[in-house]
């Protein structure tokens, strides 16, 4: 009961902190292709690297790694391979406030870039990623579809877990790689 009022309070306080935030009109089929800096947010609390490598795939081929920015809750050698040259920045639970969103502390970790793509690999909606991602400013932000993800996110990716279907990753992969 609790948990939930908190979760509540955090989504009416980030509903109110973007009230008067309004996307541009952005033409899909050159967001991704005309993107510099990318913003990848890794499932938080944990995650299975092995499962994400396609889209880690995917933003590789189209960035170099200096221009990506990860943000994780693990210190992961694996990833660190993966994205050599890659930004990495932690986020630990104390830097998470009772209402599940991130502390300022932590948001002015983030490089003052220009970020033209964030990516949440969350597979349920998470309100820290969320909020990170939306503050990120970046023009095209990419997560999965659910209960108020369209506040946070301005291009939705269903994760249908039905069988004959596309893992979730590997959709999400195969839509970055349309555009």
């Amino acid at each position: 009961m609790v948990e939930s009022l908190r979760k509540s309070a955090g989504m009416r306080f980030s509903r109110w902190t973007f009230r008067g935030d309004k996307d541009q009109v952005t033409p899909f089929t050159t967001a991704v292709t005309n993107a510099r800096n990318a913003l990848l947010i890794m499932p938080l609390p944990q995650f299975d690297l092995h499962l994400i490598t396609p889209v880690i795939d995917v933003l590789r081929k189209r960035f170099h790694d200096k221009h990506i920015t990860v943000v994780t809750p693990l210190h992961s050698v694996e990833l660190m391979h993966l994205l050599p040259q890659g930004r990495f920045i932690r986020i630990e639970d104390a830097e998470i406030t009772p209402l599940y969103l991130p502390r300022m502390s932590f948001l002015k970790r983030l490089p003052r870039s220009d970020y033209d793509l964030a990516v949440d690999l969350n597979l349920d909606f998470f309100l820290p990623s969320g909020y990170i991602c939306k503050k990120s400013n970046a023009r095209v932000r990419v997560g999965f579809g659910g209960k108020n993800s369209e506040l946070f996110y301005n291009f939705l990716i269903h994760a249908s877990l039905a069988p004959g279907r596309k893992k979730p990753y590997e959709r999400m992969a195969a839509c970055l790689s349309m555009f």
